[in-house]
């Protein structure tokens, strides 16, 4: 995958290829309904298996719509080094059972990746209950798919490793108005995280009052719609020269926000 259009297309099959699974157990649950249930009480068993196929193939005509929509991808030279680079970027979520977070630059090619490390195809089968006992460790991935990080989670704590092998850790110090706001701890200062009750505007705040990063939904600029058909495309934006070290923490505290979140 390298661009927008791209996910979109992903996105339309993983969600057809649902929608048809979907479909199976009803059709064996009508049969066995015919033959040993006659009285018609397996309907019930059967409604939720098709509502989520319809819900499936419905997703699967946007995005799959949005794919023809898209004329043009810009192929700009999007930052090769790293997309810890980029100031400003889009994140979108893929269909997976454990998160894959894919960041575009704002010419709508792929500049980077978070995904789980430990993702193996049979956890799309595993319960959630059993799920939540593997490590959680998320590894960053540039546009050429190449490992440049990784977060892990530990109760309270997220380690941090860049490239480099220097390791950081941040701890959740207090949450604030029933989790509205989030204080993580990093060596002496403080990175506070304040959330919208009503819509997705997440503000990244160091020290409490220097804003360094801001996260929302809605405020597309009309030229990145040409790429970008989802207008409510979830858009990153860093401060002007903010350190990496920086940015990597608030790539984290996302990944926390955000890791249960499309599966």
């Amino acid at each position: 995958m390298k661009n927008i259009q791209q996910f979109y297309q992903k996105t339309a099959s993983i969600s057809l290829n649902s929608s048809l699974v979907a479909l199976i157990p009803p059709f064996f649950l009508i049969i066995y309904g015919i033959i040993v249930v006659p009285n018609g009480k397996m309907v019930v068993l059967v409604v939720p298996f098709l509502l989520y196929s319809f819900i499936s193939y419905q997703a699967y005509l946007i995005n799959d719509n949005r794919s023809k929509d898209i004329k043009k991808i810009d192929e700009g030279i999007a930052n090769q080094g790293s997309f810890l680079y980029e100031e400003n970027v889009l994140l979108t979520f893929l269909p997976a059972p454990t998160l894959r977070l894919l960041v575009f630059g704002t010419n709508g090619q792929l500049v980077g990746e978070i995904r789980d490390i430990n993702f193996k195809p049979f956890r799309w089968f595993l319960p959630f209950l059993l799920d939540k006992f593997i490590e959680r460790k998320y590894g960053l991935y540039d546009a050429n798919n190449k490992l440049i990080g990784s977060f892990t989670f530990k109760k309270n704590r997220i380690e941090i490793a860049s490239s480099g092998n220097e390791i950081h850790s941040i701890t959740i110090q207090n949450t604030l108005g029933n989790g509205i706001a989030v204080i993580f701890g990093h060596e002496n200062r403080s990175f506070l995280v304040k959330q919208s009750r009503l819509f997705m505007d997440i503000q990244f705040l160091k020290d409490g009052y220097k804003n360094i990063a801001r996260l929302r939904k809605g405020w597309m600029p009309i030229e990145w719609g040409n790429r970008f058909k989802d207008p409510n495309t979830p858009i990153l934006i860093f401060e002007q020269q903010l350190p990496v070290e920086e940015k990597l923490l608030v790539y984290a505290i996302i990944v926390k926000l955000f890791q249960s979140t499309n599966h």
